[in-house]
């Protein structure tokens, strides 16, 4: 009998002292809450479609390998994706043109930009591109395996001539352990 107590006394030391090392480990997680952002300058002069609109891409990347969280880009835990959104920084056009489309992130997800007057955005100067169908998860995946994300801005604007700063940001959460 004592010799079970002694080994159950044993286990349960062992049980608990790996537990406690992996808590001890899950303290020293840092989050750093960070922003991706790239800006696309657009001078669109001539329409590209018969209804006298004009499309255009514009490609970037976010690389975590640069930035805040560069000293721990082999030590990532976890990345959130708070917000994705689109600032109208500047614009010059006319009044009622609109600007639609969508963030391609790859792998067939996508982010849709509404249609949205661009007169009243630079007045206003965001639009936040919330979750769809799991596109958020996918670029959380994509960084957590590559450290980067490439991605194609494809937009309409319903008319030209238009002169216009855009920036796309990533808000992020990223988790990581230095341990």
């Amino acid at each position: 009998m004592k010799k079970q107590f002694s080994y159950l006394l044993a286990m349960a030391t062992v049980l608990f002292g790996l537990s406690g090392c992996e808590q001890i480990k899950n303290a020293a997680d840092i989050k750093i809450d960070t922003e991706f952002e790239q800006t696309f300058l657009l001078n669109i002069t001539t329409a590209t479609q018969p209804d006298g609109s004009a499309l255009f891409t514009e490609a970037g990347m976010i690389d975590l390998t640069d930035g805040d969280v560069a000293d721990y880009v082999d030590k990532l835990k976890d990345v959130q994706v708070k917000k994705v959104r689109l600032d109208l920084l500047n614009y010059t056009g006319p009044a009622d043109a609109e600007i639609s489309g969508s963030i391609d992130v790859g792998g067939g997800y996508a982010l849709n930009i509404p249609p949205t007057n661009l007169q009243s955005l630079f007045g206003l100067g965001t639009i936040d591109l919330s979750e769809q169908a799991g596109t958020f998860n996918y670029i959380k995946d994509e960084l957590l395996e590559q450290k980067e994300l490439n991605y194609t801005v494809n937009g309409v604007v319903s008319k030209v001539p238009v002169d216009m700063q855009i920036r796309v940001v990533y808000e992020l959460t990223v988790t990581a352990n230095p341990l």
